[in-house]
């Protein structure tokens, strides 16, 4: 692939996360398509990380990356032509880049602006630990700087902390030989012994199929790491402990289901350079393996292997090719990962509990509840399709069943913090999952309460976009005034536990949220922007700002901590109930 190519390739790619996901500007979307694609990270946390404050001290961003341990300091930039590609990244962007880092390293309190304060705050939380390492990363679509005067001075007054460039070159390789081909240097050669007779196919590729034991392909990743693993487009390391996982890991570590793994898992996928098979057939041998699928179905087996809980009868079905053709891998991992990991989402789609939600909310109510991803597209995929099915705004009508449930969580369950850190488990059905909690069969009222806390979710964050343009407008003005809009900034991230607060004020004023006619009127008024909403919007977010003014200067604490920790809406309840008895305490 040429270098006008690739441009015109990645610059469409992000053009299209821009839009998809608002963002103001394509160096943003090249930061949610690196921390997404390339570290793994959830595309939600990402945007979250993104400073969209003018002054950020040169910051654009301040990521975590917990499977590595290491916290990163991102200023982005992209061209708006192919040509200006050639430029050198300027060495005042640089200097500027590294001396806000030198105040975000000191004395920043009070300094900088609080969005990112929050993340700094986090950033410095997390260091203390001593097990992270702090990393400066420019993202830029020109060459590197021509000096690296700025880098060499900053580096002797922080020793430990690397500068990393990622420039078009770099981000070139990284598009083509981790968002969409295969991670080099596999292990040379990985051993299967085989536990049941091998499936056997020549032609066009050669190709074994065969099972082995859970504890052998545990023993492997142990020798091996993560270099058994194809870093795709959709594969997603960070997920060790992620919702799939959970449900893998219980199977694997029960005796009384264990037996069954075979049948439930889909089994692992491995491309390599040569298939080796022993003269009795007991053993084959991989050279140059990577696994292209089933990255957490090994996860999941090593982390039970390590603990001394995997069960000796986990059976697990492995599918080796041999290929050594780039744009045939490319097609192999594209096609299997299409498919696997499948998000728990996807397996839950055709449960009768979803087709029953989707049937009511479209007939009644006419909203498009989307049971699994691009379920939208694949059904109406024009504009005018869409417009046809669900008039002039269809936009504002299609409901996402994962952000539904996060709402139910958060407005229904108590649980704001778990609906926004932990939406992984929404689709779990086992003990560490939300699923029956939020997709009750017995509740005959789901499919109105699902729409009415996702209409209220909807009006929140409707102000809470409203709010960042305040935000982002007031740096011009006096101190005074950002001041006035700066006391609410817990708007950024505190959307979900309004939401559980709102519950209670509308039951205060007489709806019956338990009923349909109640659910209907509160429908019904969010669609209409009522102010009677606005009001109660209003006095939450008054109240929040008061609780905030009196726990947010105090040692450790930002907003990120506290909007992610189970026991804080206990916290707020209980302040909250000060002046409004008919809050109810958790």
């Amino acid at each position: 692939m040429d270098d006008r190519l690739f441009y015109e390739r990645f610059t469409g790619l992000l053009e299209v996360l821009k839009e998809k996901n608002e963002l103001e500007h394509t160096h943003d979307a090249l930061i949610l398509w690196y921390g997404e694609s390339i570290l793994s990270l959830d595309p939600d946390d990402v945007k979250d990380r993104i400073v969209r404050d003018s002054h950020a001290e040169g910051v654009d961003a301040v990521l975590i990356d917990q499977e590595r341990y290491d916290l990163l300091f991102v200023q982005s930039r992209t061209v708006e032509s192919f040509e200006k590609t050639r430029n050198n990244l300027g060495e005042n962007t640089v200097k500027s880049v590294l001396t806000g880092i030198r105040l975000l390293m000191a004395d920043y309190k009070g300094t900088i602006t609080p969005a990112l304060e929050n993340l700094v705050d986090e950033y410095h939380d997390l260091d203390r630990k001593g097990i992270y390492k702090t990393k400066v990363v420019f993202l830029t679509l020109t060459a590197n700087p021509v000096s690296y005067k700025y880098v060499e001075d900053f580096r002797k007054d922080f020793p430990n902390v690397a500068v990393e460039f990622l420039n078009f070159a770099n981000l070139k390789d990284l598009y083509i030989n981790r968002y969409l081909l295969m991670t080099p240097d596999p292990p040379e050669k990985v051993s299967f012994e085989v536990v049941t007779g091998t499936l056997a196919k020549d032609t066009p590729h050669k190709s074994r199929v065969f099972t082995c034991k859970g504890k052998e392909l545990a023993k492997i990743y142990n020798d091996n790491g993560d270099r058994l693993f194809e870093r795709n487009v959709r594969l997603s390391l960070s997920q060790r402990l992620g919702s799939i996982n959970r449900q893998i890991h219980e199977t694997a570590v029960d005796s009384d289901s264990s037996q069954y793994f075979w049948y439930f898992n889909n089994g692992i996928t491995i491309v390599c350079n040569e298939i080796r098979e022993a003269a009795s057939g007991s053993v084959i041998n991989l050279l140059g393996a990577q696994i292209i699928n089933g990255a957490q179905t090994t996860y999941a087996l090593y982390d039970a292997f390590e603990a001394g809980q995997l069960q000796d009868d986990i059976e697990i079905l492995i599918k080796a090719i041999e290929a050594t053709d780039k744009s045939f891998v490319e097609s192999v991992t594209l096609y299997t990962n299409s498919q696997n990991p499948i998000r728990l989402r996807d397996l839950c789609s055709n449960d009768a509990i979803q087709i029953k939600v989707q049937r009511i909310l479209g007939d009644t109510y006419g909203y498009f509840y989307e049971r699994k991803r691009g379920e939208l597209d694949t059904r109406y995929p024009t504009p005018s399709a869409k417009r046809n099915q669900l008039g002039s705004d269809y936009k504002v009508k299609v409901v996402s069943n994962e952000n539904a449930a996060q709402s139910f969580l958060a407005m229904y369950l108590d649980k704001p913090a778990q609906a926004k850190s932990e939406k992984a488990r929404i689709f779990v059905k086992g003990k560490s999952g939300f699923y029956y909690e939020v997709f009750n069969e017995r509740d005959s009222l789901l499919p109105e309460k699902l729409l009415a806390s996702w209409v209220l979710l909807k009006y929140i964050e409707h102000y809470k976009k409203e709010y960042r343009r305040r935000y982002k407008a007031v740096e011009q003005r006096s101190e005074p005034d950002r001041a006035k809009v700066y006391r609410f900034d817990f708007l950024l991230h505190g959307e979900y536990f309004i939401l559980d607060i709102f519950r209670d004020f509308l039951e205060h004023r007489g709806f019956n949220l338990n009923s349909k006619n109640g659910l209907t009127s509160v429908i019904d008024l969010v669609r209409q922007n009522d102010h009677a909403i606005l009001e109660i919007y209003s006095e939450i977010t008054g109240v929040f700002a008061d609780y905030f003014d009196a726990i947010k200067e105090k040692p450790g604490y930002y907003h990120n901590k506290f909007f992610k920790n189970e026991k804080s809406i206990g916290l707020i309840r209980e302040y909250c109930r000060q002046r409004y008895d008919f809050i109810t305490l958790i």
